[in-house]
């Protein structure tokens, strides 16, 4: 019998694996994989065109460093000298609106030329100090937040484009406490954003200086990759468990090939829609709860170029593309713009991102999806090239959605769990990777506790 089992090989249940290693190495614990990798959404792939190697990250291509549980996840695994820094994550972004493209105006110069707002929607943006601010803890909508503090133009011409991209969905249903919960810790700090801006701005940061978004010399999945390659537990790849029965005062992990696991505790650290199949039987209703919680379609299609082939106007690192413009695809990054290492002189690397706007998208086979998107890069770049390489990535029901209230319904769920049974992942408590690594150590404290005393 393990200790623990932990359920799911992303970067949550690795992280979950890590805090036990760590903290009680004498734990016996088991990580079980349905796929044949580790690392879920995290992972990179090397394509060639022309006799060239190219770089690319199917998932995430950056972590950020305010949130403390990435670098210390890094430092631990000795990856500091391996760390990428990628260029500014803000700089050539623009907006698809009315199916015209505008640089978003982040710069003064920008958002006192911008056709994106009228006047009455600039001045609204200033006034943002003056407004009243909320000080509870009571969720509200994206939406919601952007129009109380910035204004319903600001909302709908550039920053619910943004949110929306970024977390793939509809902003006046999406959670700010779960999406981004810094700006409500910066409206209560300063009762303004720009004011709390300003305050970070000159506050001297502790310790040595970190960039604000880092990556890896050999992408993202190095992270995962060495992070597994540390741990000294049972790892099982290929291995889906279909479900969880009671064993005695623990748990039998029924697996899809027919073998039994036992484990006095165990950790779900997989997506809320695959952990209640497997708790369909042991606990009914939490699992109807987690079957509530939506998850949609997404994918990525990285394309290499070469540079000539891309119209010299305008220079666009990324382009956001709101649900409303009614189009194919989500948006669009140059990854070679924001991390040249990835390709070479003379190439241009592109990624794009779908799913959400088109869901079937996901569901397609290659050659249509590459249809679809030439279709689209033809229309809003002009770009006219056939790409020399490329490579797709899909998640079918595989991003989370956290409605506002969220945090609530995840906290009565978890409570109403058989005792033993802990979740972690980007269905609960947050979906990006410094997220989810947070949440796999916290539920490997929370696993061994009872164990240890």
């Amino acid at each position: 019998m393990f200790d623990v089992i932990i359920i799911g090989g992303g970067i949550t249940g690795l992280s979950a694996a890590w805090e036990l290693q760590r903290s009680h190495p004498s734990a016996r614990y088991a990580l079980l994989e349905a796929s044949g990798r580790w690392g879920g959404k995290i992972i990179s792939r090397a394509i060639q065109a022309e006799g060239k190697t190219f770089l690319v990250d199917g998932g995430p291509d950056t972590l950020v460093t305010r949130k403390p549980e990435t670098w210390a996840l890094t430092s631990e695994l000795g990856l500091e000298a391996q760390i990428a820094v990628p260029a500014s994550e803000t700089k050539n972004i623009y907006v698809l609106d009315g199916g015209q493209i505008h640089p978003i105006p982040l710069n003064p110069a920008l958002f006192f030329s911008t056709p994106l707002l009228t006047w009455r929607g600039r001045l609204r943006l200033m006034a943002e100090p003056f407004q009243p601010a909320r000080r509870d803890d009571g969720d509200e909508s994206l939406a919601e937040f952007v129009t109380r503090r910035l204004g319903r133009e600001a909302l709908e011409k550039f920053i619910g484009p943004v949110l929306g991209g970024i977390y793939n969905t509809d902003p006046t249903r999406q959670s700010i406490l779960v999406s981004s919960p810094v700006m409500r810790e910066m409206e209560k700090e300063s009762g303004s954003l720009v004011l709390a801006a300003l305050a970070r701005a000159f506050t001297k940061p502790q310790g040595p200086k970190k960039p604000r978004f880092i990556n890896y010399e050999k992408g993202m999945e190095q992270l995962p990759a060495t992070l597994a390659a540390q741990l000294t537990g049972t790892l099982r790849l290929n291995t889906p468990a279909a479900r969880l029965d009671r064993a005695g005062a623990g748990f039998a992990v029924k697996l899809a090939s027919g073998e039994t696991l036992e484990a006095r505790t165990v950790i779900l650290a997989t997506l809320a829609n695959v952990s209640s199949k497997l708790l369909r039987e042991l606990a009914p209703e939490p699992a109807i709860r987690l079957a509530g919680i939506h998850h949609e379609n997404i994918g990525t299609l990285s394309l290499v170029y070469r540079e000539s082939d891309i119209p010299a106007k305008p220079v666009i690192n990324g382009l956001m593309i709101p649900r409303r413009e009614k189009r194919a695809i989500d948006a669009i990054t140059v990854t070679s713009r924001k991390q040249p290492e990835r390709s070479h002189d003379g190439y241009t690397l592109l990624r794009v991102f779908f799913g959400g706007a088109k869901p079937e998208l996901v569901t397609q086979d290659d050659e249509t999806l590459l249809q679809t998107v030439r279709a689209e890069l033809k229309d809003l770049l002009n770009l006219q090239a056939a790409p020399l390489a490329q490579a797709a990535f899909r998640w079918e029901a595989g991003f989370p959605q956290a409605t506002v209230g969220h945090l609530e319904r995840v906290a009565a769920l978890e409570a109403a769990l058989p005792k033993g049974i802990f979740l972690a992942g980007s269905s609960y408590r947050g979906i990006a990777v410094p997220d989810c690594i947070k949440q796999g150590r916290e539920a490997a404290k929370k696993a061994i506790q009872p164990l240890v005393e």
